[in-house]
C-alpha cells in the first residue's frame, strides 16, 4: 500500500506544479493583453494630439503610427503564443487532476477491499469459535 501512497503523493505534486504553471501562464497572458491595450490606447491618444493642419506633425505621426502598428502586431503574436501556452498548461493540469482522482479512487477501493476481507476473516474466526463451542454441547446431548 505504501507504493500506492507514494504514487499518489507524486500525482499530487504533479497536479500542484501544473496548477502553478496554469496560474503563471494566465498571468503572462493577462500582462500581454494589457500591453496590447496600452499600445492601442497610446495610438488613440496620439491621434488626438496631432494637429491636422501641420504636415510635418502628420508625417511624424504616420511614421510613429506605422511603428506602433508593427509593435502591436508583434505583441498580438506573442499574445496568441501565450494563449496556446495557457491552453497546453490547462490540458496538462486537467490530465494531472484526473490522474490524481483516479489514484484516490483506486486507493479507496483498495482500502474497502482490505476492510471487507478483514471482516470476512473475522466472520470466519467467529464461525469457527461458535462451531467449536457447539460441538461439545452437541456431543453431550446425543
Amino acid at each position: 500500500m505504501s507504493v500506492y501512497k507514494s504514487l499518489h503523493r507524486l500525482r499530487q505534486y504533479a497536479r500542484q506544479e501544473s496548477e502553478l504553471q496554469v496560474r503563471k501562464a494566465r498571468e503572462e497572458r493577462d500582462a500581454q493583453a494589457a500591453r496590447i491595450d496600452a499600445l492601442r490606447a497610446e495610438v488613440q491618444s496620439a491621434r488626438a494630439a496631432v494637429d491636422p493642419d501641420d504636415a510635418n506633425a502628420l508625417a511624424a505621426y504616420q511614421s510613429w503610427r506605422l511603428r506602433a502598428e508593427m509593435n502591436e502586431r508583434r505583441e498580438s503574436a506573442r499574445l496568441a503564443q501565450r494563449e496556446r501556452d495557457l491552453e497546453q498548461h490547462t490540458r496538462t493540469h486537467t490530465d494531472n487532476v484526473r490522474k490524481e482522482l483516479t489514484m484516490e479512487k483506486f486507493m479507496e477501493l483498495q482500502a474497502e477491499r482490505a476492510l471487507e476481507e478483514s471482516r470476512r476473516v473475522d466472520a470466519r474466526k467467529m464461525d469457527e469459535i461458535a462451531g467449536s463451542r457447539r460441538d461439545p454441547e452437541q456431543g453431550r446431548s446425543e
